[in-house]
């Protein structure tokens, strides 16, 4: 049985330097499995299952990369140990990539109510690359997944003793038929301005949120677990997003009608990011509705909205699917 493991934390502990600066931690998970009849100090007996991306400067990161394994259902035992550590090259990185943008960046001076226009790239790194066994630990922990797909809910919440919380779902992995790899992209049309800015020139920084939808049979709850995370572009209201590819199985569980939801934000420099409005479709109908005529097609975009108390529906952007193809490749983790 393949199973997919979901991670997300919340509060984890500041371990940055230069925190006393505004500076926070870009944590990062670490999953390998363990074996039963070895000790859990025989680091040679684990085998890496795999690293989520780093998130950069977020204390309480939903991480998007899900990390997939074999379980035995005969034996009904599979060790995790989970580590969460803060990666200590991510933040020159980030600065590297910032000062690279500084050079090729798009700008509009803000001119007869024109907003400044620039076009960067905060995506969330994957971490293969940055990432060490010599960065500060933020916690860890041990969970065994035959207990976790019995639990109420397939999720578990730990106190780490480093400090904050960390979440650890388990889901089905393939629960479809549907092979490949989805190769998407999608802009942005008439995304709502909330920022003011100076003189009222300012423009929202808008990204985007794929997630899927997961039912508790047990409970009969719904959950929603972050998939892809779009990188921000600054002071704009028509964003071209970066393509994007990710592997059905993770995506949707190989099962192209399962219910996606896409959630823009606006990405805030200090505090939260502020929710826009959020639209539910599918890889099926993204593929149908990918425009037909140019890529501002207003009549086959996907219309994201936000209901208010009173159930008044505010259009809040419009999304034009440019491409949303779906290529076949060889089957693995």
């Amino acid at each position: 049985m393949r199973v997919q493991i979901h991670l997300r934390a919340e509060k984890l502990k500041n371990l940055a330097k230069g925190k006393w600066r505004g500076k926070r931690s870009s944590p990062y998970c670490k999953v390998v499995t363990k074996s039963s009849s070895t000790s859990s100090n025989d680091e040679n007996s684990n085998t890496v299952v795999g690293l989520t991306e780093v998130s950069h400067g977020n204390t309480s990161p939903h991480f998007t990369r899900s990390l997939i394994l074999e379980h035995d259902e005969e034996e009904a035992w599979t060790h995790l140990k989970i580590t969460i550590r803060d990666c200590r090259r991510s933040n020159k990185r980030y600065a590297d990539e910032r000062n690279s943008e500084d050079c090729q960046r798009i700008v509009r001076r803000p001119l007869l109510g024109l907003s400044a226009l620039s076009i960067t790239n905060f995506n969330h790194e994957e971490g293969d690359d940055i990432c060490s066994d010599s960065d500060p630990k933020m916690g860890e922990v041990e969970v065994e997944i035959g207990a976790l797909l019995r639990s109420e809910g397939q999720e578990t919440q730990i106190e780490l003793s480093e400090g904050g919380t960390l979440f650890v779902s388990i889901t089905q992995s393939m629960q479809g038929n549907d092979m490949g790899v989805l190769d998407c992209h999608i802009r942005g049309l008439d995304v709502k301005n909330i920022e003011s800015g100076l003189l009222g020139l300012g423009a929202v920084d808008p990204y985007f949120v794929v997630s899927k939808k997961e039912n508790d049979t047990q409970t009969g709850s719904t959950r929603f677990y972050d998939m892809y995370r779009s990188e921000p572009i600054h002071d704009i209201i028509n964003p071209y997003w970066k393509p994007f590819q990710i592997d059905l199985e993770r995506l949707c569980n190989n099962d192209m009608n399962k219910q996606l939801r896409i959630t823009i934000y606006d990405f805030e420099d200090r505090g939260q990011d502020r929710w826009l409005g959020e639209v539910f479709t599918s890889v099926a109908e993204m593929m149908q509705r990918v425009a037909k005529c140019g890529n501002a097609d207003r009549e086959t975009a996907l219309r994201v909205e936000a209901v208010s108390e009173d159930d008044k529906v505010d259009l809040r952007a419009l999304l034009v699917i440019l491409k949303a193809d779906v290529k076949m490749k060889s089957f693995s983790v």
